[in-house]
């Protein structure tokens, strides 16, 4: 047999179903050739945060037979489930993390075992709102070579997600530690954004995924975003026609009437960009997006402000 990895550094882990009562984990392996004997195991513990103290538990790695409909829709994998009870969710000002920790079998014996620090973070899209919880979130967001550096704890106490050009493995677990929101900017082909956005979904602290490919994107890439927000950014004067695999449009531009005449007919949540320019601390970047959402107001329907 011959698994896609020699390890499980490419595993996937992710959340399904989660409400208040309990949060279905799954850890998934694709494969190209039958498994016979292999399984997943291991367990889920946690929760752990930065800020509170919690009791933590220990919840099994359970495989699934997977129908056979659902191994030829897509490519074949190995995977198990958690069912954690009373799970606690990860935010920017709880960011409880759960640690994942699975290993491949092959009969009796163990092939190999890795472990990630994961976070259910219950974050959609629901027509042009973005929610958390099933509560309306509205993102400020500023890019990071827009300000002087500062510490991660300043980024959280701003209320203001980091726009970074692709976030390395440090800072996104350092900001899925700390409670910091990052807002990761993709360019490349195909290859290389399906590659990263499966990197970026590992973490917490990545809420949205922009994307910017030199050809045109297939709606596959969302089986490698599992738990992340995809978005297309759009420049000013350009029209708003997201593809099929965005969850949010970003339309750029420095005019409150171009912008909300480009964002009202766009069918998924848009968010407001002005153009980047030089700010001198976070405290004056966040009160540019909440000027840019007064200057908005009563003009349009959008769902976060970025500057």
């Amino acid at each position: 047999m011959m698994l896609v990895t020699d390890s499980l550094d490419r595993i996937e882990v992710f959340f399904g179903e989660a409400n208040n009562a309990e949060a279905r984990v799954y850890a998934r392996l694709e494969f190209t050739k039958a498994p016979g004997d292999c399984r997943l195991a291991g367990r889920v513990i946690g929760p752990t945060c930065e800020y509170a103290h919690t009791l933590s538990a220990a919840i099994p790695l359970i495989m699934k037979r997977l129908p056979a409909n659902a191994i030829t829709a897509q490519p074949p994998a190995l995977l198990a489930e958690a069912v954690v009870p009373d799970p606690c969710f990860w935010s920017a000002e709880l960011p409880f993390l759960y640690r994942v920790e699975v290993e491949l079998h092959r009969g009796t014996e163990l092939l190999a075992k890795t472990q990630r620090l994961f976070g259910i973070r219950p974050l959609g899209a629901v027509r042009r709102r973005l929610v958390f919880e099933a509560k309306p979130w509205v993102p400020r967001g500023m890019n990071l070579g827009g300000v002087p550096q500062a510490p991660l704890s300043e980024w959280r106490a701003a209320d203001l997600a980091m726009v970074v050009e692709c976030p390395s493995e440090t800072l996104c677990g350092d900001a899925s530690r700390l409670g910091a929101l990052v807002v990761a900017e993709i360019v490349g082909s195909p290859p290389v954004l399906e590659s990263e956005v499966q990197r970026l979904s590992r973490w917490p602290a990545v809420v949205i995924a922009v994307l910017n490919s030199t050809t045109p994107l297939d709606a596959g890439i969302r089986t490698k975003a599992r738990n992340l927000l995809l978005a297309q950014s759009f420049g000013p004067g350009t029209a708003i026609e997201p593809a099929a695999w965005a969850d949010v449009s970003i339309c750029e531009g420095g005019d409150a009437a171009d912008l909300s005449r480009r964002a009202v007919s766009c069918r998924i949540p848009v968010i407001a960009r002005r153009p980047a320019a030089w700010r001198d601390d976070l405290v004056q970047a966040r009160g540019e997006c909440d000027l840019l959402q007064r200057e908005l107001a009563g003009t349009g329907d959008f769902a976060g402000y970025f500057v």
